[in-house]
């Protein structure tokens, strides 16, 4: 499966598992859908390019996570529903996920020229949000960050394609490795700013505009195809639902992300208003805020990426998911459970492991379940209930706050996380037995 421009030079013949894909002209060839590519070379280039595009995606991380609400709490002392909506940015772009899949099914180019596109809308959302009203702030912010978001589905069938099966946890992990290390250096950077000069913050907007430009450009060079028409598979926009009737590992899956996802999202803006609001007992300084949200998760996601990228590639799926929710707790317990230093920071590292297993774990998890072909449909399918999580659970805590104290939002927060691994035990427990049995059989 060929496409001008994609980079790819392979052919059917080089494909083991086959099905029947449309091309776009009404052409059709036997191919496997986005299988790895055997190609060591196009390996290498997609390896280059993809460490390269870390670089603006870790200037851009903590801007979603952290530094544009921190501007919209300290700069325009928003109220909670403009701290939400700016919060709630990457979920926009989650919820449109499946939108975006089906466009780039239909238009039929390699499926990096739209994400190219899109992370050039990015650009000029954040400099829309540089010109100093509190309306273009907000709608900039959210079409910066959603931007980045939205392609995820793109993103994971061209892992899948460019990287063999067996390395897909470990070489994705190097580029986000690299993000997390941009993304620390880069917020310390941004946060010290902030508190220097914080009259000039739209200096550190500008900055994301101009990652999302070089984005753009280095989501261009990544090689990538088409996605593939799957016979008897319908084109939709809309997510492709009826897979939760026919897939019981998918629903289980999807309804575990659900309950932790909630919790954390929930949680993950109250933590910049936690440390920035004087009635909590901290009223941290903008770049204190940057350095326990982002700058310490960073460095400490940075570490533990190696062991995490080894553990999805070897480890069981279930066991490993319960394992990083377990950790999300203990973050929990350890960030907002008192305000001395040590706490918020003990609880800041924890997160950062978490957090270096749950990046990976996110991304990748469908290249473990979805048939030939499907990936981006499944993808499309988990994008869409984060999308949900991600624009609801901030609103329900920054709605909240007000009228219950932020321990027991915390805590409800920490019981989802372990509802989540509750959820996933028994199947924990079968794909366990299974690898047994494989084994005395083998």
């Amino acid at each position: 499966m060929t496409s001008m421009g994609s980079g790819y030079a392979g052919t059917a013949a080089s494909c083991p598992k086959r099905i029947r894909v449309e091309l776009p002209g009404g052409n059709a060839e036997d191919c496997q859908a986005m299988a790895a590519s055997d190609d060591p070379e196009l390996v290498r280039r997609a390896q280059r390019i993809d460490i390269a595009r870390s670089v603006p995606l870790g200037i851009l991380l903590p801007l979603e996570t952290s530094v544009l609400l921190t501007i919209a709490i300290k700069q325009f002392d928003a109220a909670w529903w403009v701290k939400w909506l700016v919060a709630a940015g990457s979920g926009v772009g989650l919820l449109g996920a499946p939108f975006v899949t089906s466009l780039a099914r239909r238009w039929g180019r390699p499926v990096m020229v739209p994400a190219a596109v899109l992370a050039g809308f990015g650009s000029v959302g954040l400099l829309v949000a540089t010109l100093g009203a509190l309306p273009g702030f907000v709608l900039g912010s959210i079409i910066g960050i959603a931007t980045v978001s939205v392609v995820y589905p793109l993103m994971t069938v061209t892992y899948e394609r460019n990287f063999p099966p067996g390395e897909l946890g470990r070489r994705v992990g190097w580029g986000l490795s690299v993000k997390v290390f941009v993304a620390a250096t880069g917020g310390l950077l941004m946060g010290a700013s902030l508190t220097r000069w914080p009259q000039q913050w739209w200096l550190v907007v500008l900055l994301g505009a101009t990652a999302s430009a070089v984005l753009a450009f280095l989501q261009l060079r990544m090689p990538s195809e088409p996605l593939p028409r799957v016979p008897g598979v319908r084109t939709t926009a809309l997510p492709h639902f009826h897979l939760l009737s026919t897939d019981r590992r998918l629903r289980l899956t999807l309804a575990a992300w659900m309950l932790m996802g909630f919790g954390n999202l929930m949680l993950m803006p109250l933590r910049v208003e936690f440390l920035a609001q004087p009635q909590y007992g901290i009223d941290a300084s903008a770049e204190k805020i940057v350095v326990l949200t982002v700058v310490v998760p960073s460095l400490v996601r940075l570490l533990s990426m190696p062991m995490f990228g080894a553990i999805f590639d070897r480890m069981s799926f279930f066991a490993a998911r319960i394992l990083v929710n377990v950790l999300f707790a203990l973050y929990v317990a350890a960030f907002f459970t008192g305000t001395s230093t040590a706490g918020l920071f003990v609880g800041a590292v924890v997160l950062g492991i978490g957090s270096a297993g749950g990046d990976l774990m996110w991304s990748l998890w469908v290249t473990k379940f979805a048939p030939a072909g499907r990936t981006a449909d499944y993808m499309g399918l988990h994008t869409f209930f984060t999308g949900i999580r991600a624009v609801l659970a901030p609103m329900v805590g920054f709605a909240i706050i007000g009228h219950v104290s932020l321990g027991l939002v915390a805590s409800i927060a920490a019981a989802l996380m372990v509802a989540s691994s509750l959820v996933l035990v028994p199947e924990a427990r079968a794909e366990r037995a299974s690898r047994l049995e494989a084994r005395v059989a083998g």
